[in-house]
């Protein structure tokens, strides 16, 4: 089953992951942090043949990326520090790495880095496109990097976890405030947590407030009548 709904949409939802895909072509720096087997990047690929950088922590999810001219590969878990880090796992159809204690099953070291010295390494300038999958570690990700390097992004596209843990909810509400600050606009495409939100800097992609609108006002809201009634069929059959 594809991971991909919505591709003839100017507003896809990938690996849930709803984004903007006016601004995406050939041309375009995405970079896909939490990439598990890199789904999102593969289909990122597919579509519109940006380049993506797939960054996962575990080392079996890694040896399933096959890279690409396309899609590049890198072993980090993306935090506050640089350096290594005790990270808990969680079992599933493929293995994560999570900060969250109350799904954790046993803990691995493995090579951390900030987002800042994850910019520097890649030689990274703009980013059309900001994915971030990273289990908890968002909190302390936004924490620890600098407004010049949320500047150079164009998109970000959060799955915060305060469906796991709700205590979240007001450094979600801190970390949205300073992308607002930065002049991100957002849309949280989810209803009753962040599990789903984008932030997009209007400036520096191509699309109209009308646009804007309809997805924050239209878009948003059919998703989210649709995920309820797949919900209920679901409970009927």
């Amino acid at each position: 089953m594809s991971n991909a709904r919505y591709l003839t949409s100017s507003w896809p939802e990938i690996s849930g992951h709803t984004i903007y895909s006016g601004g995406l072509g050939r041309d375009s720096v995405v970079l896909d942090l939490g990439a598990n087997v890199a789904e999102f990047s593969k289909a990122i690929v597919a579509a519109f043949s940006s380049t993506c950088h797939a960054v996962e922590a575990l080392p079996e999810n890694i040896a399933a990326i096959v890279e690409t001219a396309r899609l590049r590969r890198h072993q980090f878990v993306v935090c506050d520090r640089d350096g290594t880090v005790d990270i808990a796992t969680a079992a599933g159809e493929f293995p994560s790495a999570t900060s969250l204690p109350s799904i954790s099953e046993g803990s691995v070291r493995l090579p951390a880095i900030t987002l800042d010295r994850l910019f520097e390494r890649l030689d990274l300038g703009a980013v059309n496109l900001l994915k971030v999958d990273i289990e908890g570690a968002e909190i302390p990700m936004f924490d620890a990097a600098s407004d010049a390097t949320l500047r150079r992004c164009a998109q970000i596209t959060v799955e915060f976890h305060d469906f796991v843990e709700p205590g979240m909810r007001p450094a979600i509400e801190r970390i949205t405030r300073r992308l607002h600050d930065l002049g991100f606009s957002s849309i949280k495409f989810t209803r009753e947590h962040h599990g789903d939100v984008l932030f997009v800097d209007l400036a520096k992609v191509p699309i109209s407030a009308l646009e804007f609108a309809r997805a924050r006002n239209i878009i948003r809201a059919s998703r989210g009548l649709g995920r309820i009634v797949a919900r209920k069929l679901r409970r009927f059959y």
